[in-house]
């Protein structure tokens, strides 16, 4: 075998691989976007923004505590209804969101059946006719 075969067959496997690497990256959707709906999200951040204000003008700013299986989360006032959201910025498929009511100020969640590893807590609740937006990054 000659050098200017040689040539051809390198550029032809370097050819190949080159396209098997675009048509792995075009047949998976792996875009690294923490969030799908960043557009909506985007717009409507000014209602977000007042919400986490009023967390902090109010004083209502949550206490999160983790002890063994069980998330507490310890509010200011007593009467709450709202959703937690947890976010896995690793998989979103394994994002949840989960309504809740308080007649106290605790709130408890198990927590044994989410995956071990970061989560991003939204807390988001209405109390006294005012909204709520607290989040915090917590690691079970």
């Amino acid at each position: 075998m000659n050098w200017g075969t040689k040539i051809f067959l390198s550029l032809a496997v370097f050819m190949l691989c080159i396209v098997g690497a675009g048509l792995y990256m075009v047949s998976h959707n792996s875009d690294s976007l923490e969030e799908d709906d960043y557009y909506e999200q985007g717009l409507n951040y000014d209602q977000a923004y007042e919400k986490k204000q009023n967390v902090l003008n109010m004083k209502e700013t949550p206490t999160i505590e983790l002890r063994k299986d069980t998330l507490y989360i310890h509010f200011v006032s007593k009467v709450n209804r709202g959703k937690l959201l947890f976010r896995k910025p690793s998989d979103n498929n394994l994002d949840k969101e989960l309504p809740f009511q308080t007649t106290g100020n605790l709130f408890t969640l198990p927590i044994s059946a989410f995956d071990k590893g970061m989560w991003n807590l939204y807390v988001e609740w209405e109390n006294a006719g005012k909204d709520f937006l607290f989040e915090e990054h917590i690691l079970f």
